[in-house]
């Protein structure tokens, strides 16, 4: 990775915008960045990390602390890096979170972290960049897939930031395994490692999970080994066949009694059914007299349906007499009615022939009336020809007025929108004025709220001083009541050890005070006796309020403190603003606001837009114009037009009669003509068809009467026969008159129920008493059986089945249950003794490639060791030049403790003791030669391996400082002899030597506006 171009934006002491090419130093060039400390040198590598990683380089300041506080408010802290790696340029933007001010209105907001990747080589049809992600969480991704470094290992290898150009020599075996896996790409070896353990660990799992399975599958039966179960097994097949040798013995007894039972139960419903067959039996002959009277009845009835048919040959001659007599009645009244009707009909029809002889006169006139409708037509449509130009007419004038007064319309729209383009091109030209009048009153609204808010803080300060003020009186009041409290405790407890040593006193003995052997007045209490206790409690109160006092104290003293330093800000700020600090604060956010608003509105005018409206504006002027001739070219054909019709109407109404001024009363005499003409048609032919049908009803009406009488004198005649046929019948008979044969007739229906009651009768009868009579002779010499007893026998004989049955159920399951084991364990086994196999392959292979074995390195320390040799080989050629020939670096090969330091700790071999030791005790000028010479020894073997990963780029910043003149000559000369192999070498210091050796630099100036760049070259120089 090599970068092309840095533009810094309000980043760490850079104000403005500073931009970095360094193509200008050159192609591989040596150069330094120079400048005083504080500058900002170390910021230009804090943008580049930050710009790829979204980290600086010290990693202890976050994105949003790198905002440079003298930068305006309206610029945002933004970091750009362009940088080239394989023949691919990339440009990566980057923008931590900041507050920005608010587009409307007062105050900040937060804007997010963004960052986007560019593929800057690839560019598509329109001339775009391609996007690689715009997503900030997958930049920094990104940026570690295509460098091949994280933002670690990016500082440890390529950027050695100030104070931290040991840790890569200093690095634990563990953390150097990581850089060299991701630098020299061998992930596939720790693959190869995690495959086997992987593969190892699962073959191990899965034996353990079938050894557990066993366990668990023996736990099932209850036993914990596989002796235990095939004893078990064999027991159980010993009692499984006795087990069922039982069963069978009780099911061969249990199904003979059952047999015995169903026999028993069979007899037992015979002698039940021959009670119920004579129990219906006498409960059927109960009804024996209602049949006989049915019997005689029925004979009756029988007797009476012989004589039916001549009773009703009779009654119905009798009827059919009674019905022709009236028949001829009603046909001679007919009759009557229908002479009169043919009377009136000749007479009507006499009448009709009258009126019709009109028809003939009524006809030619309307022929006439109809010749003249042709005309009428032709005037009709000529008035409406007329009528739809007078219409057009009038819609033309109206439609020509609308046409003008739009034309209008557009006119002053047009001339208003010109005005309008004017003024949006004079207030457009007022835009940057405004804009800088908004800043200006923002910054001012800014420091007027920030005296409001001070000037509140001072007043909320000044309002808690009196009440901390009293809290610290309080306390020092207190503080001296319990002084004099403990002083008098004190005083009193002192006094009173005078009494106490008076109470031991004795005659004769040496007082301990003054040697006395006499005691003339010993000391007595006064008051309570003081207990030392008392005493301690009460000091102890009083350095607790002395505490309290020296805090309340401290508090005021702070207290007073804070609010000068208010006060001294209020008036720092009032110096400042001037005049200015009297202003009210709303009238400037109002007037922002206002000014604002006319920016907003100034800034989204559409210069284009209302240019392309005054064009639309004219163009539809034009259009009106070019429509109103079209309509005046209209209304002149229109006119014509109605004046050729007008003279045309004129012409037709001479030859029409002035009485039709209309083709409605010409119609209307039409139809009333055609209407008498089909009147008298219609009366004819209806009175001639009324005189026809009177004659043919009358006609009809003399037929009938003359059948009816014949027939009345047939029915008369038959009407004698039937009755002497009756009543010879009658006297035959059984009856005595005509009622009591009325009273014994009945319907053919009840005949045939009375009939079919007999039957059935008589046929149960010799039913229920065969039946009685098979069942009797059936159960002849037989005993009712005891059901209860055999019934009582069955449950004792089913109870023990069922438990030899149960038995036999608990048996077969144990066994089977055994049999499912040992054969699910064998089962196990089979598969135990696969993966036995396969762990011998996979785990050997494994404990050998994670170190487990013989040197106890793994498969990937192993090649990374290998690779370190490389790498110490070229660096310790770098550190022997720069150290005079005394250091080499080494790879640690004993005196490791456990297996986590082997393989990659380094040492360091001393020429002048001829020791190794380790490189920690180095010292700082002498661990920046050994770090420096590791990175670019790194660099070198890194570049060498096909496919690695390229560290064309090395920055350096300070430690050169640590280092004696002829050591710095050393170190230069080996960074100019790796810049001629093609690297970028960038070196940030102060010191003078550096300076007058490179004439490739670039310097960083401080000031109080924020630090500036300036590259300065031969290159330029030569251009």
């Amino acid at each position: 990775m090599k970068p092309i171009k840095l533009t810094m934006q309000a980043f760490g002491p850079f104000a403005q915008t500073e931009t970095i090419e360094f193509e200008k130093l050159g192609s591989n060039p040596l150069f330094l960045i120079n400048g005083p400390t504080g500058s900002g040198k170390t910021s230009i590598l804090d943008a580049i990390s930050f710009a790829l990683y979204g980290e600086t380089t010290s990693n202890e300041r976050q994105g949003i602390q790198m905002r440079c506080d003298m930068a305006s408010p309206l610029l945002a802290t933004e970091v750009t890096l362009e940088f080239s790696l394989r023949d691919k340029m990339y440009r990566v933007k980057r923008s931590p979170e900041q507050d920005v001010p608010k587009a409307r209105g007062e105050g900040t907001t937060v804007r997010k972290h963004t960052a986007s990747l560019y593929d800057v080589t690839n560019v598509d049809s329109t001339g775009e960049e391609s996007l690689i992600t715009s997503k900030t969480s997958q930049v920094s991704k990104e940026v570690t897939d295509i460098i091949g470094l994280n933002d670690t290992q990016f500082r440890q290898v390529m950027v050695l930031p100030q104070g931290k150009f040991r840790e890569l020599l200093l690095a634990t075996s563990k953390e150097r395994e990581e850089i060299f896996g991701q630098l020299f790409q061998t992930e596939i070896y720790k693959k190869i490692e995690f495959e086997l353990k992987n593969k190892a660990s699962a073959i191990s799992k899965q034996k353990n999970d079938f050894d557990q399975q066993i366990l668990g599958t023996l736990n099932l039966v209850g036993v914990t080994t596989e002796t235990e179960l095939v004893e078990q097994g064999q027991t159980l097949s010993k009692q499984f066949e006795l087990a069922q040798k039982k069963e069978q013995e009780q099911l061969v007894q249990l199904n003979k009694l059952k047999t015995d039972i169903q026999k028993s139960e069979a007899l037992s419903n015979e002698f039940e059914k021959r009670e119920q067959a004579e129990i219906a039996l006498n409960r059927h002959l109960q009804g024996s007299e209602a049949i006989k009277v049915r019997e005689r009845e029925l004979a009756a009835a029988t007797n009476a349906s012989k004589l039916a048919l001549p009773f009703m040959a009779f009654k119905e001659a009798s009827a059919q007499v009674c019905g022709i007599t009236q028949k001829i009645s009603e046909l001679s009244k007919a009759q009557l009615a229908a002479d009169i009707v043919v009377n009136k009909a000749n007479s009507a029809l006499d009448d009709a022939k009258t009126n019709a002889a009109q028809i003939p006169v009524l006809s030619e006139q309307q022929f006439k009336l109809e010749g003249m409708k042709g005309k009428l037509n032709e005037r009709e449509e000529i008035n409406k020809v007329i009528a739809l130009g007078l219409s057009k007419k009038q819609e033309f004038e109206q439609t020509l007025v609308k046409y003008v007064a739009k034309k209008e319309q557009l006119s002053i729209a047009a001339r208003q929108g010109q005005q309008n383009l004017e003024q949006a091109r004079i207030d457009i030209a007022t835009l940057a004025n405004i804009e800088g009048e908004i800043k200006h009153k923002q910054r001012l609204v800014q420091d007027l709220q920030k005296l409001q808010g001070l000037q509140q803080e001072v007043t909320r300060l000044e309002a808690i001083t009196p009440n901390l003020l009293t809290t610290y009186k309080q306390a020092e009041h207190n503080y001296h009541q319990l002084q004099q409290t403990a002083n008098s405790l004190e005083m009193n407890w002192h006094t009173a050890q005078a009494a106490v040593l008076a109470q031991r006193l004795q005659m004769g003995e040496a007082c301990p005070v003054c040697g006395s052997h006499e005691h003339p007045q010993p000391a007595q209490f006064i008051g309570e006796a003081v207990k030392k206790e008392h005493v301690q409690h009460a000091r102890v109160q009083e350095r607790e309020a002395q505490n309290s006092l020296n805090q309340h104290s401290n508090q005021l003293e702070q207290h007073n403190a804070l609010v000068g330093q208010y006060h001294q800000q209020v008036q720092q700020l009032f110096d400042e603003l001037g005049s200015n600090a009297t202003l009210a604060l709303n009238d400037q956010q109002t007037a922002i606001g206002q000014l604002s608003d006319q920016f907003a509105r100034i800034q989204s005018i559409n210069i284009a837009e209302l240019e392309r409206k005054v064009n639309e504006w004219n163009q539809r002027c034009l259009a009106g114009e070019n429509k109103i001739n079209e309509l005046n070219n209209q209304m002149s054909a229109n006119e014509s037009t109605i004046k050729a019709s007008q003279e045309q109407l004129a012409k037709l109404t001479v030859s029409i009669d002035e009485k039709y001024t209309s083709l409605a009363i010409l119609t209307q005499d039409v139809t009333q003509i055609q209407s008498q003409i089909q009147g008298l048609n219609k009366s004819l032919e209806a009175t001639q068809a009324q005189c026809q049908q009177a004659i043919l009803a009358k006609s009809n009406l003399d037929s009938q009467l003359s059948t009816h009488h014949q027939l009345a004198h047939e029915a008369n005649e038959k009407l004698t026969q039937t009755s002497n046929e009756w009543q010879s019948a009658l006297q035959e008979s059984s009856f005595n008159d005509e009622t009591d044969f009325l009273q014994s007739k009945v319907t053919e229906q009840e005949t045939q129920a009375w009939q079919l009651d007999i039957d059935t009768f008589k046929q149960t009868h010799t039913k229920l008493e065969q039946t009685f009579n098979d069942l009797t002779q059936a159960l002849k010499g037989q005993k009712l059986p005891e059901l209860p007893v055999l019934n009582a026998q069955l449950m004792n004989v089913q109870q023990l089945y069922d438990e030899a049955r149960k038995i036999l159920d608990n048996t077969r399951s144990l066994f089977e249950q055994l049999e499912n084991v040992r054969s699910e364990i064998a089962s196990l086994h089979e598969k135990n003794t696969k993966l036995e196999e396969a762990y011998k392959v996979f785990g050997t292979l494994y404990d050998v490639a994670s170190g487990k074995t013989g040197s106890r390195i793994s498969l990937h320390r192993f090649v990374l060791g290998v690779l370190l040799d490389d790498v110490l080989i070229q660096s310790s050629q770098r550190l022997s030049v720069m150290s005079k020939g005394r250091y080499m670096l080494a790879r640690k090969t004993e005196g490791f403790k456990g297996a986590a330091g082997r393989g990659l700790d380094l040492v360091v071999e001393d020429s002048y003791t001829g020791k190794t030791r380790d490189v920690a005790t180095l010292s700082g000028g002498e661990s920046f030669m050994a770090a420096l010479a590791l990175a670019l020894g790194l660099s070198d073997v890194v570049q060498s391996y096909s496919g690695g990963i390229r560290l064309d780029t090395l920055f350096i910043d300070e430690g050169f400082g640590s280092l004696d003149p002829e050591s710095l000559d050393l170190a230069i000369q080996t960074l100019i002899d790796l810049q001629q192999t093609g690297r970028m070498i960038g070196v940030i210091s102060h010191v003078s030597e550096l300076k007058e050796q490179m004439t490739q630099r670039i310097d960083v100036c401080a000031s109080r506006l924020g630090s500036t760049i300036s590259v300065k070259s031969s290159l330029i120089y030569d251009a």
